[in-house]
């Protein structure tokens, strides 16, 4: 919480937007802490982003790594850390006063290497991350219901460090985001995107908390921007996105074709996992249909493809039984599982059959449910 009233908002946050933004119809005051978010700052979903750190303590970016990952427990996000510069969405600095975060897939029109993200307060990793997701600010979402004391705002902020004029508190206080432009949901207290506003600032006396980690709302509604669940099997650490992963015996990375986990022990591997994914949110569909994709090998017994024949099974329907992939290359398979899809927890298990006679190979899986967006 911040004690200063007047160091308020220089504490917690500020948000860069493209030097020229023709998605909105209303150009900010210089200054500005953020840009109206429109649906198509959102990021695919399965989406890998990755992390270059621009310097910075181990300590500093270790809690970049472990906040940052918080978000994708609940969204279906893929994020890699201390990845190439040249390549990395977020490039994240910690040498600049102040918090602040390119929005969403903003950050792909600010050229390397300059800084996507600097974080001045480890407090503020998650809410930055958040921005960086395409989340807005709470107090700014069109379901905001804060009652302002608009003329002790305006005096509060007028003052140094702020020195705001009117047209400046204007567009970051009270301003809200346009509700046919923007996915929002019912105005939340607990939000880790919600500023500390004091009692003082509103005409019934009823503030804003300072939140550090994510509410229930904010894991509801990041599922429900970004639906689905993937699994990157490249590394030797699974990376994942909205859910867990799970293996039995003799499952492990290989560098061999490609950069892969394999499975060795037939009758015995197995790799399993889990995901919640509710079917609606606040009464309205989240998701047309759902489809299971697979990027996967068998061995090859060359010239012919190997023998590595897996079970499909997702929440207990087999999709595919005793099934080798035909082919000792990388094959991107898809199956539509709309009608196995369960409303909240979700399990998908590939079994590795016995007379299985070479390795079974997987690179990514991922549920890729077509969101629907207001």
């Amino acid at each position: 919480m911040v004690d200063d009233q007047s160091d308020l908002l220089t504490g917690v946050c500020i948000d860069v937007y493209p030097e020229v933004e023709s998605r909105v119809s209303e150009v900010p005051p210089e200054g500005a802490l953020e840009l109206p978010l429109p649906t198509i700052k959102l990021w695919e979903c399965g989406r890998v982003l990755d992390f270059h750190f621009l310097g910075g303590t181990e300590d500093q970016k270790q809690s970049v790594r472990i906040n940052a990952a918080k978000w994708t427990e609940y969204a279906n996000l893929v994020m890699r850390f201390d990845q190439p510069i040249e390549t990395s969405e977020f490039r994240v600095a910690f040498d600049q006063v102040g918090n602040w975060s390119t929005v969403g897939t903003d950050c792909l029109l600010r050229p390397a290497p300059q800084a996507t993200m600097n974080i001045w307060n480890l407090s503020s990793i998650l809410h930055e991350v958040g921005h960086a997701i395409g989340c807005i600010h709470e107090h700014s979402s069109p379901a905001s219901a804060i009652q302002w004391n608009k003329p002790v705002v305006y005096q509060a902020l007028a003052g140094p460090p702020n020195n705001w004029d009117q047209a400046k508190v204007d567009w970051n206080v009270f301003q809200k985001y346009d509700g046919n432009l923007t996915q929002f949901s019912a105005f939340d207290q607990a939000s880790v995107m919600l500023y500390f506003f004091p009692a003082s600032w509103t005409l019934n006396g009823v503030g804003t908390n300072n939140n550090d980690g994510l509410s229930n709302t904010d894991k509801a509604f990041i599922n429900r921007c970004y639906p689905g669940c993937t699994v990157d099997f490249s590394k030797p650490e699974i990376a994942t996105g909205g859910c867990t992963v799970t293996y039995g015996s003799q499952v492990f990375f290989n560098q061999y074709y490609g950069n892969s986990w394999l499975m060795n022990h037939p009758g015995v591997s197995f790799i399993e996992v889990q995901f919640n994914q509710p079917k609606q949110y606040g009464g309205v569909d989240i998701y047309r249909k759902a489809k299971l994709k697979m990027r996967h090998l068998t061995s090859m017994l060359w010239p012919a493809p190997g023998n590595s024949p897996i079970d499909i099974i997702v929440n207990g329907n087999k999709v595919k039984e005793d099934y080798s992939p035909p082919s000792g290359d990388y094959l991107n398979e898809e199956w539509d599982i709309t009608n196995y899809m369960n409303d909240g927890s979700n399990v998908i298990r590939l079994n590795f059959r016995e007379g299985a006679t070479t390795n079974y190979w997987i690179q990514k899986l991922q549920v890729d449910c077509e969101r629907i967006l207001t």
